[in-house]
């Protein structure tokens, strides 16, 4: 259907980058709370929703003219340069805690920066998402036959921080170095990109990026922070 391809095969795609999703967002979700809290409180929770679930169909249409520019050589380098700047930029300079306060607001507008918000934030894994399912094998065609799990794996994710925030945010804080894990995941989905884009492979080239993902991941979850501990 569409071009796509499905195998058992693309579960544990599926669940990376649902993984890479949730740490990438879980505090912005927290931000899109405070946009409801300027509405009075009968309307914040219906100013979510439709905010979350419109959304959606942002999120689609960025990911396919992503996923159509994505073809490009160009593209493909610039989306991996614009990777590695998010990983090492967040490696030097760890984000800061935030200081936004919500203000009083109309009911629409509200709405409006939070779908717009939403989408922005969602740019950083789409561009991660399609980096991750090009191989440079694959034909050129305007849709990637594994687009599907880009956009199945950002939704699993979105709707895990939608109702479960505070519990992903505890997780981040027990381990202390899943954040830096899931920033350095970006930056070696920039790597492939650029190998990708520049159609260039070696042996176990898939066996070589797995790796490099799940050390990511082991030394993400290896350290405690024990004040977390009850």
């Amino acid at each position: 259907m569409l071009g796509q391809t499905f195998s058992t095969t693309d579960l544990p795609a599926v669940v990376i980058l649902s993984f890479l999703e949730i740490l990438l967002s879980a505090d912005n979700a927290v931000v899109l709370a405070l946009f409801a809290k300027g509405l009075p409180e009968h309307l914040q929770k219906k100013a979510l929703y439709i905010g979350f679930f419109s959304a959606f169909f942002l999120r689609i249409l960025a990911l396919g003219v992503i996923a159509y520019l994505a073809h490009f050589s160009w593209f493909q380098l610039i989306g991996a340069a614009y990777l590695l700047y998010l990983s090492i930029n967040y490696w030097l300079r760890k984000k800061g805690s935030s200081t936004f306060q919500a203000e009083p607001s109309r009911f629409w507008m509200t709405v409006l920066k939070i779908e717009l918000f939403d989408l922005f934030f969602a740019i950083d894994s789409i561009f991660a998402g399609i980096a991750f399912i090009a191989t440079p094998t694959e034909p050129k065609g305007i849709i990637p036959s594994k687009l599907w799990i880009v956009y199945l794996g950002g939704m699993i994710g979105a709707f895990s921080i939608r109702y479960a925030a505070s519990l992903f945010l505890q997780i981040i804080a027990y381990f202390p170095r899943l954040e830096l894990a899931a920033h350095g995941m970006i930056g070696w989905i920039g790597l492939k990109l650029i190998f990708t884009s520049l159609s260039l492979t070696f042996p176990y080239f898939a066996l070589v990026f797995w790796s490099g993902l799940l050390s990511w991941l082991i030394w993400g979850i290896s350290k405690k922070d024990c004040h977390e501990q009850k």
